[in-house]
């Protein structure tokens, strides 16, 4: 994005986000070490109030601190030597980690949703003062590790709290409120201890009542048992310890010497997550230190220690104990390395002590079909100086898209200066990253990495090289969910600054898995066709009311535009003619509440599954001030299921140089969502959008729905020979 226009999601009623959205979440200190290991402070991101505006909602409520970092193994240190392969051009590779959900209503600790250790679960504190509640099951003198993972939360606030709750669901065993650091203002408790055996539960909430997380990432480990000492020496990657099979370390950082590092070694597969936590007082004896984590070896050389080191500064309620936390997904399959040291050399000795959590999320697919697309239309020049570069990919057939990864590799000598979208064939063109990496000459110039929703976090360090990261906070790569893959798919790459940096796009791919079958129905029953509609005969009997309801039924005229707060074009259905819209030729109202409701359809005779779908497409602002959702009911709105919900952040984007103002969408694309709990009644299914007294964008369409259900098999009834 140029250096001298505002991002789109600076709309006077989100002034709060910068520019770069991801480094206000995470900002970034670089440091170049050498023997004495000196650092250099670049902090990045602003958070600005236009003349006369008050905080919104979403304004942090607390100052952001910068505790993430990259460090440069000292000259002379030895590497092990070791291969690794591209994961990018292997079609068997997986990328990502599997996340569960949340159950809600779970605001009490009656109501939690269960837990299990090693379980990452993705889930929001939406809308304001929401309160989440996970149970898990323990034994007397387990550990608790968890973390929030906050810096893609779409309303650019990352302000968590965690606490531990004894199997009363109200004393407190360890409560944190900002030992995290992505974002900087997320939670880390490392190490609290289980007092007897029972059921206890993990409470997340944001630190406001009147603010959000959309999402954020709950890690979850209970080990058991006591944790593996260290053997020194492992000051050094070629003398690492190898991680003991439980992932649990102990170790102490003794003598206080700018040497003294404690390395550990582990394996990985391509698209691994780990989930690393630092325990700096495990003897719960009020003897803590300041510890620094770091994971490794990233980097154009290989020689970037990846590193977090949040203050560790006391909180209320009490007790809190310092910890740090980090989550990072490899691209590639290999030997890493955890890394514990101090960055005061002087800080350790014998009460220094520390126990160190290392949990590996396998790589997961989010469909049964996966293959990977890779470009044949390069290499591209790259700068030097402002301009637009483009290359393309061509998918054949028609894969419907579940999940959707993109690789690139490329150079660049101010990495800082690229901005990057990627346009699908349905013509929905959304942003990947704007200014990530390096800002100065002389920092690190490679990216080979892969942009995955399911990596471990956004972009954080100016290291690019060999990692899977989530898109900036802004974008989401789920927008592309559900539509027909098959044509040609446009990378843009932008260099947004009139300098003589320059670089190429060497290669880049598409990695595209594919939804589920059907479910499938238990014995003596068939799946069958409850309800279906294209519209393309009649409306189907849909009825919408509301205030400024303006839902209506026909041919989408919505035309794109450029100015600032771009509309997306909404100008076709998902197949034929004829389809709903908020306002077929315009944005939806302000200040608006509008339902549009299907016809009843009977489920009483239905069992599970069920399986609704339908097509949409849709461009709303952020979720802070805008919401839509679909929703399955029974007749007259009890017993709602959510199917869908809007959660994410305005989708417009202004990269370039000159600015060039885009509209974000999604769609059309087919979606599902079970409504089991539905069956033996009358349902309904209502589509909803409300909106706020300002900024409208192009809204919601609906196409192409089906509801499908098991219905039990007739018997065939037996008669007797002598009367067939």
């Amino acid at each position: 994005m140029g250096r001298t226009h505002p991002s789109p999601i600076e709309t006077h009623k989100e002034k709060l986000v910068n520019r770069n959205l991801a480094q206000v979440l995470s900002r970034t200190f670089v440091f170049r070490a050498s023997l004495a290991l000196a650092f250099l402070l670049a902090p990045l991101g602003t958070v600005r109030l236009a003349a006369g505006q008050t905080p919104s909602p979403d304004a942090p409520t607390k100052a952001e601190t910068n505790d993430v970092s990259t460090l440069t193994l000292p000259a002379g240190m030895v590497v092990p030597a070791q291969t690794r392969p591209n994961a990018a051009l292997r079609p068997a590779a997986k990328q990502g980690q599997a996340m569960g959900g949340e159950i809600e209503p779970n605001g009490f600790y009656t109501q939690a949703t269960p837990i299990a250790s090693g379980t990452t679960v993705r889930a929001s504190i939406f809308p304001n003062a929401d309160v989440d509640y996970y149970a898990f099951a323990a034994q007397a003198g387990d550990r608790v590790y968890a973390a929030t993972m906050t810096s893609f939360s779409a309303n650019a606030n990352t302000d968590s709290q965690l606490t531990v709750i004894a199997s009363d669901g109200v004393s407190v065993i360890e409560f944190d409120d900002d030992n995290g650091s992505l974002g900087s203002l997320s939670s880390s408790i490392a190490g609290a201890i289980i007092p007897s055996t029972g059921t206890y539960y993990l409470k997340v909430n944001h630190f406001s009542l009147t603010n959000q997380l959309r999402p954020y990432e709950l890690h979850f480990r209970l080990p058991r048992g006591a944790p593996t000492p260290e053997v020194e020496g492992n000051d050094t990657p070629a003398t690492a310890n190898p991680l003991a099979a439980g992932g649990w370390m102990g170790g102490v950082r003794n003598p206080a010497v700018a040497t003294e590092q404690d390395w550990y070694s582990v394996t990985l597969a391509a698209g691994d997550t780990v989930y690393l936590s630092l325990d700096l007082d495990p003897e719960r004896d009020g003897v803590t230190w300041n510890g620094r984590l770091g994971f490794a070896l990233f980097g154009d050389s290989g020689n970037q220690i990846l590193v977090v080191d949040d203050a560790g500064a006391t909180e209320t309620p009490t007790p809190t104990i310092p910890s740090e936390a980090l989550f990072i997904t490899v691209k590639n399959a290999g030997t890493y390395y955890g890394f514990v040291d101090s960055a005061t050399a002087a800080t350790g000795g014998p009460t220094a002590t520390y126990h160190l959590s290392v949990d590996i999320k396998p790589m997961a697919d989010e469909g049964p079909v996966c293959a990977i697309y890779t470009s044949t239309d390069v290499p591209k020049a790259l700068g030097p100086g402002t301009g637009l570069f483009s290359s393309t990919i061509t998918v054949p057939g028609n894969p419907r898209i579940a999940d959707l990864d993109v690789t690139i590799n490329l150079t660049h000598a101010l990495m800082g200066d690229l901005d990057v979208h990627l346009r699908s064939p349905a013509g929905n063109d959304n942003g990947l990253f704007t200014d990530i990496g390096a800002t100065a000459i002389g920092g690190q110039t490679q990216m080979d990495t892969t942009f995955d929703d399911e990596a471990g976090a956004p972009p954080t360090f100016t290291v690019l090289k060999g990692l899977t990261l989530k898109p900036e906070m802004a974008h989401r790569l789920a927008w592309f969910d559900g539509e027909d893959a098959g044509g040609t798919w446009t990378l843009v790459l932008g260099d947004d600054f009139p300098n003589a940096s320059g670089g190429a796009l060497i290669n880049w791919s598409l990695r595209i898995c594919e939804p589920p079958p059907p479910p499938t129905c238990q014995v003596g029953y068939a799946l069958s066709t409850i309800f279906s509609t294209d519209f393309e005969t009649n409306d189907a009997g849909f009825t919408h009311a509301g205030t400024a309801d303006e839902w209506a039924y026909g041919t989408p005229a919505t035309l794109a535009t450029t100015t600032a707060n771009p509309i997306a074009d909404f100008s076709t259905c998902s197949s034929g003619m004829k389809c709903w819209k908020t306002d077929l030729s315009g944005t939806y109202n302000a200040s608006s509440n509008q339902d549009l409701f299907s016809l009843p359809i009977s489920l009483v005779t239905v069992t599970a599954p069920i399986q609704v779908s339908w097509a949409q497409r849709y461009q709303i602002e952020n979720a802070s001030f805008d919401r839509a959702f679909v929703d399955i009911q029974q007749v007259g709105g009890a017993t709602p299921a959510r199917l869908w919900e809007w959660l994410d952040a305005t989708m417009t984007n202004a990269p370039f140089s000159p600015t060039v103002n885009i509209g974000a969408s999604a769609g059309w694309g087919i979606h599902t969502g079970r409504a089991d709990g539905l069956a033996g009644t009358n349902a309904q299914l209502r589509f909803h959008v409300d909106s706020d007294t300002t900024v409208n964008f192009g809204g919601l369409a609906i196409d192409d729905v089906t509801v499908q259900g098991c219905v039990a098999v007739p018997r065939m009834a037996y008669l007797p020979r002598v009367l067939r």
